[in-house]
């Protein structure tokens, strides 16, 4: 269920404050692909503030790729935006080799090429795809080091290629590394907060970036719906602008009556919360450090540790087109 909200004693501007609390929805699923946004207008009136700056916060956006903004048709998520043309139609080189290659030879034939160019072509294709060596990557990126680890894992399972696994920090230096010996990336993949810094980190390199969604998984939340209504539940995140937004979103989950004290891994208040609570919910940043100090009797559990199917499949549908 979406909320829209805003926090006016947050030092965080407006539009920062909406801009990440849309990409919160669109990261965990809960906003979808194809997903129209309210209008700038009716957004406004409802958190009762200028339409001026939802539109800030929605070109923001657009700028990073999310949404698309169409005058007279509205604002629509484009998370998985990419289409291919009827009229062109696609082969898959698995199942269909021989009508992959010989659509090939078609739009050769359609240049005007006679058929003895084409069979030089076609060798010389081979003989240079025989010699290159280049190695195929795909990047998994996040701020932490727990993250980035164990998600590569389920990537490399699930798309059956190399996939490196990066810390954000390190990104730049580590796609200059692989250009450098010569190695290829077919795209970048992260859960989606970090979206404008690896855009930053990039620059003009025409690399892909896919979004990975990520959300509690049904287990988590079963376990979380059988707790009595007096079980104290600690929320423990890194950034302290972001816990208003989880504050809300947890209750809307979980229940408004939940027994809920949240912190980040800087508060004072954090020992406390870990060694007097029934139960602790976590993001993934923070994860290795409260399971190392949480007492045994208490669960800890990562609240975006379900990698979405659905979002994992369309990811692994576009690399393979793209290669």
């Amino acid at each position: 269920m979406v909320k829209w909200r805003i926090d006016r004693n947050n030092k965080v501007p407006l539009y920062l404050q909406l801009k990440d609390l849309i990409k919160y929805y669109i990261s965990t699923g809960t906003i979808k692909d194809h997903h129209q946004l309210p209008g700038v207008n009716t957004l406004g009136k409802e958190l009762n503030i200028n339409f001026e700056t939802v539109r800030k916060a929605y070109k923001e956006l657009e700028r990073e790729g999310l949404i698309s903004m169409e005058r007279g048709k509205g604002t629509y998520v484009t998370l998985h935006g990419a289409t291919i043309p009827k009229s062109s139609p696609v082969y898959d080189p698995e199942s269909q080799p021989v009508e992959a290659v010989k659509s090939v030879i078609k739009r050769l034939y359609q240049t005007g090429l006679e058929s003895h160019s084409i069979k030089k072509i076609v060798k010389q294709a081979m003989d240079e795809m025989e010699k290159e060596s280049t190695v195929e990557s795909v990047i998994f990126t996040e701020c932490n080091t727990y993250q980035i680890n164990e998600t590569s894992k389920l990537l490399e399972e699930q798309l059956n290629l190399n996939v490196i696994p990066v810390l954000l920090k390190d990104l730049k230096k580590e796609v200059e590394r692989i250009q450098e010996e010569e190695g290829k990336i077919l795209a970048i993949i992260t859960t989606g907060f970090h979206i404008n810094e690896i855009r930053t980190a990039l620059g003009d390199l025409p690399i892909n970036i896919h979004v990975l969604i990520t959300n509690m998984s049904p287990e988590t939340r079963r376990f979380l719906d059988s707790l009595d209504a007096s079980a104290k539940i600690g929320f423990i995140c890194r950034d302290h602008e972001s816990i208003p937004l989880y504050k809300d979103l947890l209750r809307a989950e979980v229940g408004n009556n939940i027994n809920l004290s949240l912190c980040t891994m800087s508060d004072e208040s954090m020992d406390d919360i870990v060694k007097n609570s029934d139960v602790l919910l976590v993001t993934p940043p923070a994860l290795e450090t409260i399971k190392k100090i949480a007492p045994k009797r208490i669960p800890v559990y990562d609240v975006f540790e379900r990698v979405d199917p659905m979002s994992l499949m369309l990811i692994k549908d576009r690399i393979m087109r793209s290669m």
